[in-house]
């Protein structure tokens, strides 16, 4: 007969063992499962399946993580814009304690992210066997670099890197230009003058825009002017007057220009001589039936200086270490020489690496598509926008200057003092909130 007392030792010892092999049992599991990464983007229609494409490559060649694209987008398109509708789920989600792993981000939000702690800034992923070597760091393109550098404490950090890039420039209709011995224009006085002379001869728009903070900013920076600094709104004064007069009067004036919401559909059916728009756009004109047209840089003022535009890559904080380390191995794939000139020739953005610039792949691409060159050559002047959090709201009072010069609800001298003392009101009630 077995003793009681080891029989309970018995019985105590199988049911450790049995616990203790579960435990194991779940480990392995849990080691040998792919880690699971959530990718929030904003990108639709054929650039959308291009990076749906890129996702599952990468998990091809990375089958210890499972990367999950997800496009979150405007309810509807027409009405809504796709990156708002990111923004506010970010911030939703955030809110709620259920972040993305990763997500695209514009460096104002980048600012605002910072601010609530909510980013695992990527250079603490540098060192190490998936790291980034210092040569491979100044591979990327310097406005882009730096564009994506905060200060935290006592230095600089990236917190995010660039992803989908592009810069402004101006496209013209090549058979109106020909057919009116026009040359496309260098100085905003051309670029006037070229949408006048199109008008009275053609009966058409010399130009259409988008009425928006970015047609201001254009003009602004080519003059020399800022939106903000010092934390202060620094669009006002003369500079921002006249920048904001000069688009009033080629619509009222010389009634050569029209601010319309479908611009780009408009210029794509030569119902215009000219359009502002990002090089992204310039694959989508390509396909067009019936449109010669060319691309060439933004008027110069009294310097050269161009907007450019597209989001960068950010991990989120909330995110498990191990997560964070496979999105950042997903973030360095993306950005990475190969990658980005893919996604270059697929999309229309522009590489983020300078020597995905250089390579031969990209090199061909523009001897065949030759406009992509004027994006490369504009870089050499480009500037980022504000990026400063309260820059959301500033760009929809902006917007709204815009729209009350325009209709003339206001004068242009109304409506940036107008602007100038809610941009104020507004950097100075976020800066008390520190």
């Amino acid at each position: 007969m077995v003793p009681k007392a080891r029989l309970v030792t018995a019985t105590v010892l199988a049911l450790f063992l049995t616990a203790l092999a579960l435990v194991w049992g779940a480990g392995r599991s849990e080691a040998g499962s792919p880690v699971e990464v959530e990718f929030w983007h904003a990108m639709s229609r054929s650039r959308g399946e291009l990076l749906e494409s890129l996702v599952q490559r990468f998990n091809r060649e990375n089958p210890d993580i499972v990367v999950k694209a997800k496009f979150v987008g405007a309810a509807n398109p027409r009405l809504g814009n796709d990156y708002n509708a990111l923004y506010g789920k970010i911030l939703e989600h955030l809110a709620r304690g259920t972040p993305p792993d990763v997500s695209q981000v514009y460096e104002n939000w980048t600012t605002q992210l910072i601010e609530i702690n909510a980013l695992a800034p990527v250079d603490q992923f540098f060192a190490g066997p998936n790291g980034l070597s210092a040569k491979e760091l100044d591979d990327f393109v310097p406005v882009f670099r730096q564009a994506n550098a905060f200060s935290s404490g006592q230095k600089d950090r990236l917190f995010t890197l660039p992803f989908n890039k592009s810069i402004y420039v101006l496209y013209y209709n090549k058979g109106i230009f020909r057919e009116l011995g026009l040359k496309p224009p260098d100085t905003w006085d051309d670029f006037r003058n070229a949408a006048s002379v199109i008008s009275a001869r053609k009966g058409i728009p010399g130009l259409v825009f988008l009425p928006n903070v970015d047609i201001f900013g254009h003009y602004l920076y080519a003059h020399g002017g800022q939106y903000i600094q010092d934390n202060r709104a620094s669009f006002g004064g003369q500079a921002g007057i006249s920048d904001l007069k000069f688009w009033v009067d080629m619509v009222h004036t010389d009634r050569s220009a029209r601010p319309a919401f479908d611009a780009a559909d408009q210029f794509e059916k030569g119902q215009s001589g000219m359009y502002i728009e990002t090089t992204s756009r310039i694959g989508g004109f390509e396909k067009a039936k019936d449109l010669q047209f060319g691309v060439t840089l933004l008027p110069r003022g009294t310097t050269r200086a161009y907007q450019f535009a597209g989001t960068n890559l950010a991990i989120f904080s909330k995110s498990t270490p191990e997560k964070q380390k496979a999105a950042w191995r997903f973030v360095k794939f993306l950005t990475s020489p190969e990658i980005t000139t893919d996604w270059a020739i697929g999309t229309g953005y522009l590489p983020v690496r300078q020597s995905a610039i250089r390579g031969k792949k990209y090199q061909a691409y523009i001897q065949e598509h030759p406009d992509y060159a004027i994006g490369i050559q504009a870089l050499e002047h480009a500037v980022v926008q504000p990026r400063v959090s309260a820059w959301e709201s500033i760009r929809g009072i902006l917007d709204d200057a815009m729209f009350e010069a325009l209709s003339r609800k206001y004068t242009s001298d109304d409506a940036i003092q107008k602007a100038v003392s809610l941009s104020n009101d507004l950097l100075s009630y976020l800066q008390g909130k520190r």
